[in-house]
């Protein structure tokens, strides 16, 4: 196959967009100098009246998925040029206009070329360089100033288009406020929970998150009409051996329970659950682990009916990021790292290797791409041993036993656990 685009980013943007769906014909698209003389940026842009968009950035040719100051820069340049053109016209709404209004329904390519870059991290993801992107800005605003005044139907096509999409994100946020404020003040919701806005409770799910740093890379993550977050400070309570009062004197159960708003052991209904589903969220080490198994142990002992109608779920977030000449795969675990290592990159590659220290650290994007998106993660539905489909546990004892064993307080029993079933440990995580 041969591919040439005499116009450059121009004619590749056109060759990849469908112009039917695009607001106008021709692209908004140029070359230009930055400060240095060997230094420039070239860039292709046009909106799309429907369907979903793209944004891609370049350094050097290296591409920038996490984007970075020059993409930073590009956004500002055009937002601050159509705030400007909305201003001269006398359109007084265009100065409310954000990136996001501008540019959210958009299909883009920018690139820029410099001297000593720098890149966040070792897998050059994201441009850190200093300066590039008031550069980029200014010299974007410009041309941009220059193209609106002399595309005028264009220009205004875009102002209104934008216009729009502001006055969409300001009716969300209206929703947002008046929907749920008065839910929120008459069930008294912890303060600290990120609360979604739909009002049809099968589409919505809560996020039970490990940590404040966790729960603020969840809350950038998240569909804020469907996904909700809810940040747990560390481990919480063992309920399996905590007296009703402790239990209830405990602040983050407390809040557990008003965020969920179900009730509690033999109160709990779950017809009156606030979300359709209920997912722990926790890093993929043994510290997560054991946050899990004492929130499994709280489900099963105060709130069991939402286990037996099918409302709690385990995220499943990698431990491993995979990545070689623009590929990225992600492994759960060791082995799921060796087997992708073969089928993927056949073994003989140079592939690098970077492990997650722990929700906190990984950037937003990774996270809502491996986690949270419902397009591309994986969740496990919790479900008891006795339910239809699945077989008795290996200790073929009760799950109430199983679990007091594991929980209670008598650490002889867990000491039986471990000599009986260590040997089938392959790989300890310290």
């Amino acid at each position: 196959a041969v591919f040439h685009f005499p116009n450059g980013l121009a004619d590749f943007l056109k060759d990849a967009v469908n112009i039917e769906h695009a607001l106008f014909a021709e692209p908004f698209s140029g070359l230009g100098q930055l400060d240095g003389q060997s230094e420039k940026v070239e860039w292709a842009i046009t909106w799309l009246t429907q369907g979903e968009g793209f944004f891609t950035s370049y350094c050097n040719t290296i591409p920038t998925p996490l984007g970075g100051t020059h993409e930073n820069g590009f956004r500002q340049g055009i937002t601050k040029a159509l705030r400007q053109y909305g201003d001269m016209t006398g359109v007084k709404k265009a100065a409310q206009l954000t990136s996001d209004d501008v540019l959210s329904q958009t299909c883009g390519i920018v690139s820029v070329f410099i001297r000593d870059p720098h890149f966040q991290g070792q897998t050059k993801d994201k441009l850190v360089t200093q300066g590039v992107g008031r550069s980029v800005e200014n010299l974007i605003k410009d041309r941009c100033d220059l193209w609106l005044s002399q595309h005028k139907e264009e220009a205004d096509a875009l102002l209104q288009f934008s216009l729009e999409r502001a006055e969409e994100r300001q009716r969300r946020k209206q929703d947002k406020d008046t929907v749920r404020q008065s839910a929120t003040k008459r069930l008294h919701l912890p303060g600290k929970l990120a609360d979604c806005i739909a009002k049809d409770r099968e589409d919505t799910e809560v996020f039970l998150v490990e940590g404040d740093s966790a729960g603020g890379s969840a809350k950038q993550a998240r569909n804020r009409k469907t996904q909700a977050i809810l940040p747990l400070r560390g481990k919480i309570l063992n309920v399996a051996n905590a007296t009703l009062d402790k239990m209830r004197a405990n602040q983050e159960i407390t809040d557990l329970g008003k965020a969920l708003g179900c009730g509690f052991g033999k109160d709990c209904d779950p017809e009156k659950l606030r979300y359709g589903r209920v997912i722990i969220m926790t890093d993929a080490d043994v510290d997560g682990a054991h946050i899990a198994s004492l929130l499994l142990t709280f489900f099963f002992q105060q709130m069991h009916p939402l286990i037996t109608s099918g409302r709690i779920y385990l995220a499943l977030p990698p431990l491993y990021r995979l990545s070689t000449k623009g590929k990225v795969v992600y492994a759960h675990d060791d082995a799921d790292k060796e087997r992708l290592m073969e089928s993927e990159f056949k073994g003989n590659q140079k592939v690098e290797v970077s492990r997650f220290k722990g929700l906190g650290e990984m950037n937003w994007k990774h996270l809502k791409e491996t986690t949270m998106d419902p397009a591309s993660r994986s969740l496990l539905k919790v479900k008891l041993p006795q339910e239809k489909g699945l077989e008795s546990t290996e200790t073929s004892v009760p799950v109430e036993v199983f679990i007091e064993n594991l929980m209670g307080r008598k650490p002889e029993k867990r000491f039986d656990f471990i000599q009986q079933n260590a040997q089938f440990v392959d790989d300890i995580d310290i």
